[in-house]
């Protein structure tokens, strides 16, 4: 696809149908290594007794930054946007005063009507302010790919997972979980509470930032198809049908 956008003939390829097609497959890509990275650190924060800093750096800000590229790549493409999910929320409730909620300071209807979208797409049930945990349920039930979202949800929930542990790390102690339950819950209430804006038109070029993203991820897959760079493995790289996944995050 990121061939074929490039090519000669790049009229032809310059509609929403393939647009959609090569960021969605882009993002299907980076979310299958985001699968194994995120184990990798979960492994990391889990050791029963004393945790690695250089393991938890490795692996924690890796997971890190590939999330916020899956958001910067669909932020490329209206399907996969926040702000249209959380407009068409607001839109419901206009000139309507009469939606209250424990957790909310007012009868606003478009607010309301906004942290229950923002909700359903976190944590599923609400988060008070006063929460110590995310309550038990379905958590990530109704997660999306979605720009915005990714980045200042997951990814801000995974580097708040890593400051604590390299925090724990540092005092020769296991994770401490109920120090970064209480850190997820407030970020769950700010994120489901908050009325910022997020944007409803694409940023960025699709093609451009899928080429950034295949430059810098083709290694995780070289074992599909050869060696980096080169479908026929002409060129140097890690020998094929290694498994660089694990051995990047040693798995």
């Amino acid at each position: 696809l990121i061939h074929a956008s490039e090519g000669s003939d790049l009229l032809a390829f310059d509609t929403e149908p393939f647009m959609y097609d090569l960021v969605n497959t882009g993002r299907e890509v980076l979310a299958n290594i985001a699968t194994p990275a995120s184990l990798n650190f979960s492994d990391a924060i889990s050791r029963p007794t004393v945790m690695d800093k250089d393991e938890l750096m490795r692996t924690g800000s890796f997971y890190i930054e590939l999330l916020k590229d899956i958001d910067t790549l669909v932020g490329t493409d209206s399907a996969f946007l926040l702000g249209p999910w959380i407009e068409s929320a607001r839109r419901l409730g206009e000139g309507h005063s009469d939606c209250f909620s424990s957790i909310l300071d007012n009868g606003d209807c478009q607010r309301f009507l906004e942290w229950n979208a923002r909700t359903q797409i976190t944590t599923w049930k609400p988060t008070s302010k006063e929460s110590t945990a995310i309550p038990q349920g379905p958590v990530d039930y109704a997660a999306k790919h979605w720009f915005g979202l990714i980045r200042d949800y997951y990814a801000r929930r995974a580097q708040l997972t890593l400051e604590q542990a390299v925090k724990d790390e540092a005092a020769g102690r296991p994770l401490n979980k109920t120090a970064m339950n209480h850190f997820h819950a407030q970020l769950a209430y700010a994120f489901t509470t908050s009325e910022n804006k997020y944007p409803m038109s694409p940023i960025g070029k699709a093609t451009a930032v899928s080429r950034v993203m295949y430059d810098k991820y083709a290694e995780w897959f070289v074992s599909c198809y050869g060696r980096k760079g080169d479908e026929d493995g002409s060129q140097n790289g890690p020998e094929p049908g290694v498994n660089v996944v694990a051995v990047e995050e040693g798995r």
